[in-house]
């Protein structure tokens, strides 16, 4: 009995560490890792931060597709587009949670403003909206 201050200071550092370790990433974290999706071109890391349904528009197309149509889609896009870089240019929040990212694409061929949205969804923070326009 005489370790039980000593027993209930590692309870609480390990119970503080699982919760860290556990913890939902925020929006913040959600964008710089799609951010990092984009840069390597990379559809399938990408359509992991899409919701079920993607309001998607990007030259072609410009509606609102299931997840794995919207992989599909930016595959298609990053075939035809190769990144030479991505950059956020613009991030910010609103009071009900949601997360935008603005951003500047440089292909081989084009330069692309892209726009997410990202809002959380049962604890997850996911892709509500995509938007790809030439700049």
């Amino acid at each position: 009995m005489k370790n039980t201050p000593t027993r209930l200071i590692l309870l609480m550092v390990s119970a503080f560490l699982w919760i860290s370790f556990t913890a939902v990433p925020g929006p913040e974290e959600t964008a710089a890792q799609v951010a990092s999706a984009i840069q390597t071109s990379n559809s399938v890391e990408m359509s992991k931060y899409f919701n079920a349904m993607v309001d998607l528009t990007l030259p072609g197309y410009d509606d609102s597709y299931s997840k794995a149509q919207a992989g599909q889609i930016m595959k298609e896009f990053f075939t035809l587009n190769a990144v030479k870089s991505f950059k956020i240019t613009r991030q910010g929040s609103s009071p009900d949670g949601s997360h935008y990212s603005i951003g500047s694409l440089e292909t081989g061929k084009k330069v692309f403003r892209i726009y997410f949205l990202i809002k959380s969804v049962n604890g997850q923070n996911l892709i509500h909206q995509l938007q790809v326009q030439e700049n």
